[in-house]
């Protein structure tokens, strides 16, 4: 299974790789804008426009009713919706939503009562992460320290000697159950667990771009911010497993229209999801793909000397 296609003229912001039935991968055109295709096959599904409410009236029916109706067509809760106000995070049975107001404001709601977390003097958050089965939070702050909830209950704050660049970008993504965390400042890719305790750290040779996990945690993906190579790594230990460059992955792909145009050579890729059993799907500029390991080429796995 390797497909791609011409999706949009403008950037891809995001990909979600939905299970259900059908899996399903949701590419986001916009914000507000979300185009629903058959993960396996690359078919379209739907392409919906969201009319979001104003965060600030979360407690309104209107609000409720927008929440509600974040669903994708195989009825799977959308991981993350971002809106002009709040950037909303939900659990796969949707009874837990993490919505990011404003640049530090983090409020857990919990089947419809919400709870403010505290940010424990943090300024702003870069980014944040929900674990999607039992509820752990995670949020990096400006300082490049990691902030840790399982669910409203503040685990602490914890210092992994990352070191954030205004001019880089940075990651953090989390397996389902919140096993794994894994954070990057684009130099370096830390793998936390649930407690904050760093388990391994890895001293990259590229600036990473975007990172991905696969669900159950057993790899983790990242992309190489100038060359646009895709680096896949064992989830455990950050071994690398494969990489490939995404242009030669993506030009391999069959294409699902007739007449479509393929992104410049040198473009990075701007969006990026992992899922389990070898599975990624990507985009560089308005093109997303679906490909697999199979795909790429496997490194050799260092063994111990005799």
């Amino acid at each position: 299974m390797s497909w791609r296609v011409h999706l949009s003229n403008q950037t891809i912001r995001n990909l979600d790789i939905l299970g259900g039935k059908p899996p399903l991968l949701a590419a986001w055109t916009h914000r507000e804008r979300v185009a629903f295709f058959d993960l396996e096959t690359g078919a379209p599904i739907e392409e919906r426009v969201l009319k979001p409410a104003r965060a600030g009236e979360r407690q309104t029916d209107r609000w409720r009713e927008f929440v509600a109706g974040l669903i994708a067509p195989n009825l799977v809760y959308l991981p993350v919706v971002n809106t002009p106000q709040a950037t909303i995070y939900a659990t796969n049975d949707g009874q837990m939503r993490l919505y990011h107001v404003g640049d530090c404001d983090l409020f857990l709601e919990i089947e419809g009562k919400e709870i403010t977390l505290d940010s424990n003097g943090a300024s702003d958050f870069h980014l944040v992460g929900l674990d999607r089965i039992l509820g752990l939070v995670a949020a990096l702050d400006a300082k490049g320290k990691l902030h840790i909830f399982q669910q409203h209950i503040p685990v602490g704050v914890f210092d992994l000697g990352l070191s954030l660049q205004p001019e880089l970008p940075s990651g953090l993504v989390i397996s389902q159950g919140g096993a794994a965390i894994y954070v990057s400042d684009s130099q370096q890719i830390v793998l936390t667990d649930a407690a904050g305790r760093a388990r391994k750290r890895l001293d990259v040779h590229y600036f990473v771009g975007k990172i991905a996990c696969s669900p159950n945690g057993k790899l983790l993906v990242a992309s190489d911010l100038e060359t646009g190579v895709l680096r896949v790594y064992n989830g455990g230990d950050l071994t690398p497993t494969h990489q490939r460059h995404a242009y030669d992955l993506l030009s391999h792909a069959t294409q699902l229209q007739l007449l479509a145009d393929l992104p410049p050579l040198n473009v990075a890729v701007t969006a990026l999801a992992a899922g389990n059993d070898g599975l990624l799907a990507f985009a560089m500029a308005g093109v997303v793909c679906v490909t697999s390991l199979e795909q790429m080429d496997a490194l050799p796995r260092p063994q111990r000397l005799l």
